[in-house]
């Protein structure tokens, strides 16, 4: 998984470029992970669609921006179902910022048809995605912070957490926090493989 902190591969909304106005795709052509690949974050605060799928989300930094599903009718795509609810978080390759036509609004994120199930979401709030998505597979227990008598075991579902018996795991799981962790570590790796 890359390192979720380099702004230069997570830039901001503000800091992607801007779309070519006689472009009509919102994202490069060259694939994720080449030289020119780039992530967007941001957390869904509302889903606007009136006419066509259209969510308000807020990057890293707090700065609103619209992303807006193109050439699609306001039933074509069922947001929720893919997951696309309040508080969850958005990752857009390769975005690019399309100018508004008023000057005095702040752009937006523009995905076409062909390319709308090409954002990736993951059930939890950017600030945790944030936290959890420079995490590499632990060298003491998640629960005790121990070493443990033997070799550590690692969750079977995201590979990342580790204890040092059955009964850490279980507490981790239902005490702790991993329970939700794991779902978020478990889509990060599908989407970065």
């Amino acid at each position: 998984m890359p390192d979720i902190t380099d702004t230069t591969l997570f830039p901001t909304f503000l800091t992607i470029p801007e779309q070519d106005p006689d472009a009509s795709t919102s994202q490069v052509s060259s694939p994720p992970g080449e030289e020119e690949g780039w992530y967007l974050l941001a957390q869904i605060k509302d889903n606007m669609t009136i006419n066509k799928p259209t969510l308000i989300l807020t990057d890293r930094d707090g700065n609103p921006f619209a992303l807006v599903f193109e050439g699609l009718g306001r039933d074509d795509l069922d947001l929720r179902g893919l997951g696309f609810k309040k508080g969850s978080t958005a990752i857009i390759a390769n975005a690019r910022r399309t100018r508004p036509a008023d000057e005095s609004s702040r752009g937006f994120v523009r995905i076409d048809k062909g390319n709308s199930r090409s954002v990736g979401i993951v059930p939890g709030a950017l600030a945790r995605v944030l936290e959890l998505g420079g995490k590499v597979k632990g060298h003491a227990c998640e629960n005790c912070a121990g070493s443990g008598e033997g070799s550590l075991r690692s969750c079977t579902g995201c590979g990342k957490a580790v204890y040092c018996s059955k009964e850490c795991q279980v507490k981790g799981w239902t005490e702790g926090r991993h329970k939700n962790d794991c779902k978020i570590l478990k889509v990060l790796d599908d989407i970065f493989i």
